[in-house]
């Protein structure tokens, strides 16, 4: 019996086993109504129209943090209104300390509200227990908005809204006033509306969390299924649901030894509600010239690296396109040995920018099904075909929280090369703490056949004491997903993951919570040889302030089967390894003015030694201003030579408002031998509408300039 046949039955027996059960606990639902008004309301931060009197306030909060499940320590009270066009939120939140006690660091769009005091809503529009519209502010009325789907397994704060806010600081705390339009979300065509909602509270100076609806350690607001019950509304609508957003760029470009190129851009994106549940997104001459460059890292391994995608396009909804497990203790997107569909692989190669001609996207929720088609055409490129990229997305809804689904993907370029990816996952939920994820992908290549499937089974139980976690992957040779990423592949991985959080609580009042940890991670070849082991010990101390500290050992086992490059002209010979690693972390309060991070790691290296440091400063005096450096060395010892490697970054952001914003990344890398700047203004002179102006620059540390552009862009967004 073949490995992929065992894989399918696996996944059969799951779901066969499973189906028609329901065993999430339940809860008592809590339940708060908006009021209908025909009166207008001025989204100032007041709450002084007598509307607000007529709506009973949602209230009584619940902690998560420190004390779970305790009353929270200061009132909130919200209301609901809703007119023929828009949602309304009035929340005070209470502060016995007033204005002293308030903390706000940031007032960027999509701020962190882990640094700030803050307010964020939850929206089920569908009442389906597993996706969400998510709604967030600070005293300063900064904006944060993002969509979560499978019940909190995927969340994609990058998507944007358009939605009004204003906060206003009093002597009682703190106020603000939320208005949403209903053609910004996308709900069931019903003249009763029945939603799920939560509201969630930070009151930053005592490291508090507090929601409405209570939600359990170790989840957070996301946990959709966990959310109260919003009635009241009848007789909204949606309407048009019809955006068009041109955009006009003026690049000025000059390389090392060739001219200044100035080839001016216009494209236009257009977003259309095809219907309540799913939304049509179309783009012509698809332009990122407003991205904020990568980090750079530095690579010691022996495999690729992760970069994130940044671009606005592929980050909205991209959550409909997450597969499989999201590896929630395992490192996060960057740990995933297997992601089959992963965007940066579009108009972009060898870290160069590909053009492309445009695409199209379907995205949205139909009945139990979440639908995702994405469709997107490369430009001819340096005497490379233009090239098409095509995926889609479904997933079946089962049970309470739960899904079933299956992805297809297509690369298809000129002269015939293609390769493809498809398969299946099955995510499900059980007894609110236990997750049981499983998938099969296989991959079919020009020229290649055979020992091409991945196969992953992944369980885990998450609760406010235990973290367990258990995985087993297998990937063949010839995996390859080339609109994806595996960076490793023909292995078996066998995984296992222990934690638990005792907390100490009036025995010693400074320390939240220990996190002893215990993981080991065991790879073999396909011919069940051993390849790496890693056994992982630590111990994590939180603080009552957020403070950090972490120390743990790594013992490690590599066996190379052939030289590994560590750098162009040194390589590590063939041969079993045996080495071990110490590290230590500490991480202070980063809601105070000074803050900072420290790490260091200190043991072995394959045949010989690594020493490495990274300390972080970061100062922000009030939420306008902020700069953050950072600074990483390794310095690496080996019978074949000894080097060091150096990387520095320096982040700078003024905010003149929270809808201007002046950042610079500046970033030094000895391997490069090169500095790297990223400049960016933004003004949002409207919702969705945008002016940019961005300058990049390249140069060696010698002072010569490699790449050098200043680029204009203006964005308008026409709503119909």
């Amino acid at each position: 019996m073949t490995q992929a046949t065992l894989a399918w039955g696996l996944f059969g027996f799951i779901v066969v086993c499973c189906w028609g059960q329901d065993i999430l606990a339940a809860e008592e639902v809590r339940k708060v109504t908006a009021v209908y008004i025909e009166g207008q309301i001025v989204v100032d931060g007041n709450l002084d129209e007598p509307a607000w009197k007529l709506a009973q306030p949602a209230t009584d909060f619940i902690q998560q943090e420190p004390r779970m499940g305790e009353p929270s320590t200061e009132r909130t009270e919200v209301r609901l209104l809703y007119d023929d066009e828009n949602l309304y939120l009035g929340v005070y939140c209470f502060d016995s300390a007033g204005k002293a006690g308030i903390v706000v660091n940031d007032v960027r769009r999509d701020f962190s509200p882990t640094e700030n005091d803050s307010f964020t809503v939850l929206l089920d529009t569908f009442d389906d227990n597993r996706n969400g519209f998510m709604f967030g502010t600070n005293p300063e009325g900064a904006k944060r908005d993002g969509q979560s789907g499978g019940d909190g397994k995927t969340a994609n704060i990058d998507w944007d809204g358009i939605w009004h806010v204003t906060s206003q600081i009093t002597e009682l705390g703190w106020q603000v006033e939320i208005a949403i339009p209903f053609k910004t979300l996308r709900f069931r065509e019903s003249e009763q509306q029945i939603w799920g909602v939560n509201f969630e509270r930070r009151i930053r100076r005592k490291n508090e969390l507090t929601h409405w609806s209570p939600i359990p350690r170790p989840y957070g607001l996301n946990r959709v299924s966990m959310a109260g019950a919003l009635d009241g509304m009848n007789g909204i609508r949606q309407g048009r649901n019809l955006y068009l957003k041109p955009y006009l760029s003026t690049p000025l470009v000059r390389r090392q030894e060739d001219d200044v190129d100035f080839i001016p851009e216009v494209g236009f994106d257009v977003k259309y509600g095809v219907t309540t549940g799913l939304t049509l997104d179309l783009t012509v001459n698809t332009d990122f010239a407003q991205v904020e460059a990568d980090e750079q890292q530095i690579n010691l391994t022996r495999f690729s690296l992760f970069f994130p995608e940044k671009r606005e396009f592929f980050l909205e909804n991209a959550n409909i396109f997450q597969f499989g497990s999201s590896n929630r203790g395992f490192r996060g997107a960057e740990g995933r040995e297997v992601i089959p569909f992963f965007s940066r692989r579009i108009g972009i190669s060898q870290g160069r920018l590909v053009p492309i001609l445009g695409g199209v996207r379907l995205t949205g929720t139909a009945g139990k099904y979440r639908l995702g088609i994405l469709s997107m055409q490369e430009d001819e490129f340096e005497g490379a075909p233009s090239t098409n990229f095509s995926v889609a997305r479904v997933r079946r809804d089962l049970f309470l929280s739960s899904d079933i689904g299956g992805i297809f993907i297509n690369k298809q370029a000129g002269g015939g090369q293609f390769n493809r990816t498809y398969g299946g996952d099955v995510n499900l939920k059980f007894f609110t703490y236990l997750d049981i994820s499983s998938f099969l992908l296989k991959t079919e290549t020009t020229g290649i056949k055979g020992q091409d499937a991945a196969a992953d089974l992944t369980v885990g139980w998450w609760d406010r004491f235990w973290e367990i976690e258990a995985q087993y992957l297998s990937i063949q040779e010839n995996f390859n997903p080339e609109v994806g990423f595996a960076p490793r592949t023909g292995i078996k991985k066998s995984r296992g993951r222990f934690v638990i959080h005792p907390r100490p609580g009036e025995r010693m009042p400074q320390i939240r919570e220990f996190r002893p940890n215990l993981e080991v991670e065991y790879i073999t070849n396909q011919e069940n040889v051993l390849e790496t082991r890693n056994l992982e010990t630590s111990l994590a101390i939180d603080f009552q302030n957020s403070a950090l500290i972490w120390m743990g050992r790594q013992a490690h086992f590599e066996r190379l089967d052939e030289p590994f490059l560590i750098r162009p002209n040194q390589s590590i010979p063939v041969g079993d390894y045996q080495f071990t690693e110490y590290r230590i972390f500490f991480s202070s309060d980063r809601s105070r003015m000074f803050s900072g991070e420290f790490r260091t790691g200190t043991g072995g290296f394959y045949d010989g030694d690594k020493n490495s440091y990274t300390a972080e400063v970061s100062f922000q005096p009030s939420y306008q201003f902020g700069a953050e450096v950072s600074w990483t060395h390794d310095d690496i010892t080996l019978p074949s030579g000894d080097f060091t490697t150096t990387l520095t970054t320096t982040r700078l952001r003024y905010s003149f408002t929270t809808t201007m914003f002046l950042n610079a990344l500046i970033q030094y890398n000895s391997t490069l031998r090169e500095i790297a700047s990223n400049i960016r203004f933004n003004f949002i002179y409207k919702p969705l509408s945008d002016f940019f102006l961005v300058y990049n620059e390249r140069r060696t540390t010698t002072g010569e300039v490699v790449e050098r552009a200043l680029i204009a862009k203006l964005t308008y967004l026409f709503d119909f």
